[in-house]
Parts: C-alpha cells; sequence; structure tokens
C-alpha cells in the first residue's frame, strides 16, 4: 500500500537518525555555545527550539541554563532523544504555546520550508511571532539558495558498517525547491526509501516572509558563529529577525 502522508511526516522515522547521524549532540552543544557566545541567543529566559527533532540542540539549551522546550511532528525523533517533558509533539503552523510566552524562537538546520505551499509557511512565522515576547527574537538558520543551487551534487552512495546509502538530488526552478531522493539498504534486509523536499529562500525572498509575518531583520550571517554572510559564497544564511515592542513597527 502506498503511504500517502506527506514526506515530511514519513521521512523522520529511525533511518532518519542513522543519515544524518553526523548532526550529532556533541555538534548540538558546539553549536548552541556558539550562538550564546555571538549573542544570538540570550544567557536566560525561556526558549521554544521550533523543530527540535531529537533534541540535540534542544537538550544542550537547557543544559546551559535556558528554559527552553521543543516542538517537534516526529513521535519517533521525539523518542529517540528522550524529550518526554521537554517538548511537544505539534505541527510549526499550529504552535500549542501562549501569546507573547517566549524571549527567543529557534529554527535551525533548514528545517523551515517543508510545506507544500507557501501560505503554509507564512503561517509558520505567524505563530512565531505570536508566542514571541515584544522584543523577542527569531534565529533562523537556512540554506543560501544561490550557493546551496551551485554546488548541489546530483548523486552519491556512501557505505556504512553494512548500510548502503544512496542519495540523489536535484532542484525544481519552478517549485523552487531541493528535492532529495534517499535509499537506505541495511544488509540482508529490505531497502527504505523516501524523499525530502525543501523550498529554497534566497536572503531577499526570506526577509518579505519575515517582514510579512511582523518580524523584523536585524542582522544575516553565514554560521550560528556569527561569521559575516557573503550571498555568492555562504553556504547557510543564518538569520535574526525580531518581535517589535509594543507599538513598534516592523517595516
Amino acid at each position: 500500500m502506498t503511504d500517502s502522508r506527506p514526506w515530511y511526516e514519513r521521512a523522520f522515522a529511525s533511518e532518519y537518525l542513522e543519515v544524518y547521524r553526523h548532526r550529532s549532540p556533541v555538534q548540538g552543544q558546539q553549536q548552541v555555545n556558539q550562538l550564546l557566545g555571538a549573542g544570538l541567543l540570550p544567557r536566560h529566559g525561556r526558549v521554544l527550539d521550533l523543530c527540535c527533532g531529537a533534541g540535540r540542540h534542544l537538550l544542550s539549551m537547557r543544559a546551559a541554563g535556558l528554559s527552553a522546550v521543543g516542538l517537534d511532528l516526529s513521535f519517533t525523533l521525539l523518542q529517540a532523544g528522550g524529550l518526554a517533558g521537554r517538548a511537544v509533539r505539534a505541527d510549526a503552523r499550529a504552535i500549542p504555546f501562549a501569546d507573547g510566552l517566549f524571549d527567543a524562537v529557534t529554527n535551525l538546520f533548514s528545517s523551515f520550508g517543508y510545506f507544500p505551499d507557501d501560505d503554509a509557511h507564512h503561517r509558520v512565522l505567524s505563530e512565531v511571532h505570536r508566542v514571541l515576547k515584544p522584543g523577542g527574537r527569531l534565529v533562523i538558520d537556512h540554506m543560501n539558495a544561490e550557493v546551496t543551487v551551485r554546488q548541489l551534487q546530483p548523486e552519491s552512495t556512501e557505505q556504512r558498517d553494512g548500510l548502503t546509502l544512496r542519495q540523489t538530488r536535484r532542484y525544481d526552478a519552478a517549485a523552487k525547491r531541493v528535492i532529495k531522493d534517499v535509499e537506505y539498504i541495511p544488509e540482508g534486509m529490505p531497502p527504505r526509501r523516501w524523499h525530502e523536499s525543501v523550498r529554497l529562500f534566497t536572503p531577499a525572498e526570506l526577509d518579505r516572509f519575515l517582514t510579512t509575518a511582523g518580524l523584523r531583520v536585524s542582522a544575516r550571517y553565514s554560521e550560528l558563529d556569527g561569521s559575516p554572510f557573503h550571498e555568492s559564497t555562504s553556504r547557510r544564511q543564518v538569520v535574526v529577525a525580531d518581535k517589535p515592542p509594543s507599538g513598534g513597527d516592523s517595516a
């Protein structure tokens, strides 16, 4: 029987953790330290890690003393991270927290742009705006469209301890999406196949989406450590957008 669920409900199973095992808790700790050291995250306060997965950043934020909670749609990833009581299972288009609760929201590792239409992406950012305190900030870490398309590797095959991992990648210019097909083949076991489809945003596009949601872009970096951003060479864009104080203007 064909699984008719959206890709983002099918892809984030236990195999996903093996495919991206280099995105480890150790790396998560390093990246949270970078965010704190660069002043992108506050040292104190409430933080929502939106699309937290198995919690590699969330748990490091909590260890650093932040009152951090996570949100993700994948029960498998939440369970794998042992995040009961630390995260909720929910859809980013309908964040189940009160208005103005958080000092900061993080959205890391290109976990924005999953939905099939831009109205849904606008709803995600509107929800972020709603749950932020006036003066609170969003830190969103996303691919830089120009460099991602230019450096896209069409296919790769990797052998790992009895596992064959094949991936093919293409860019759909009309939809502005990078589409990845993954074939996960454990030795002696049937293969599992899935695909990922992520909307790319140029810096100008992402700024428009954030502004439309009522957020004010205050900075853009190439890494979580605050390194300078260059549109023609930076692989990522780490954008800081603030919710204006009450009565402020987001334009």
